[in-house]
């Protein structure tokens, strides 16, 4: 959880936005970023999942059309993951449940975990769940631009960006010069930084529009493309994620900082 401790306290944004090319998600290339990259930005994003006090996974098996199927949960909220110990493991095993405990790992970890098992021909499934909220924000925003959204079967991110250049907004992250494209697990985050953003340059707000993709895409498009700008994404975790990373360590001056938005700057 080291590395979490220190993203926690570099998560304030600071600066201006401006945009960024950014080569398409779902473009396959021949080359990859290198491997410690990408799991590198997963490393910023917290996951839970459910442990006995030994450390181990808690495995749940259900019935499917006749065959059995055996399947690991890890969640994006903490709240999830301690609502689903609460409303349902407690009432169908609760000598079970009162043994267990809400394990914070990473992205990374969920990552190196889903390829392990493959590797294996593990037939245990291990399913990340998306905030239900987020998915509603997903479908919903996908309606609106005309696309099929009745159903996400997926992780939705959030992600500012220019209708017309076709660009994505880049902040800077406190401390560093460096520019980088966010990527919101919360839509809630990506209105807030369009808003400031229009704030500053209301002439350009028309220009703006919040596109929705899926978080599997995303890490596919790292693992397949070596274009520079891949590395530019940076996964932000939800607020409630954020909160929890923080806990983990004492406030510092950068982790109490809030989005500023200045006009674009030319290239």
């Amino acid at each position: 959880m080291k590395t979490l401790v220190r993203w926690g306290l570099i998560l304030g944004l600071t600066g201006s936005i401006i945009p960024a090319e950014l080569p398409g998600l779902g473009s396959q290339q021949a080359l990859a970023l290198p491997q410690d990259q990408v799991v590198s930005k997963l490393q910023q994003v917290p996951v839970f999942t459910l442990t006995n006090a030994k450390g181990e996974f808690i495995v749940v098996s259900r019935e499917n059309q006749g065959k059995k199927l055996s399947q690991v949960g890890f969640f994006l909220s903490k709240q999830d993951a301690q609502k689903f110990l609460d409303n349902r493991l407690k009432k169908e095993n609760p000598q079970l449940a009162s043994t267990l405990q809400v394990r914070p790992l990473s992205l990374a970890d969920y990552y190196k975990i889903v390829l392990e098992g493959k590797k294996k021909s593990d037939s245990i499934i291990y399913t990340l769940m998306p905030m239900q909220q987020q998915v509603e924000s997903a479908v919903s925003l996908l309606n609106q631009s005309g696309q099929k959204g009745n159903q996400f079967n997926g992780i939705p991110l959030f992600v500012p960006k220019f209708k017309k250049e076709n660009s994505y907004l880049t902040i800077p992250l406190a401390q560093g010069n460096e520019r980088y494209i966010p990527f919101f697990f919360e839509k809630e985050q990506a209105v807030a930084l369009l808003d400031e953003f229009k704030k500053a340059v209301p002439q350009e707000g028309a220009n703006t529009e919040i596109q929705v993709v899926d978080l599997y895409g995303v890490m596919e498009a790292l693992n397949s493309s070596n274009d520079p700008m891949m590395n530019k994404i940076v996964l932000y975790p939800s607020r409630e994620s954020i909160n929890f990373i923080r806990s983990l360590a004492p406030q510092s001056p950068a982790s109490n900082q809030r989005p500023a938005a200045t006009p674009p700057k030319k290239k």
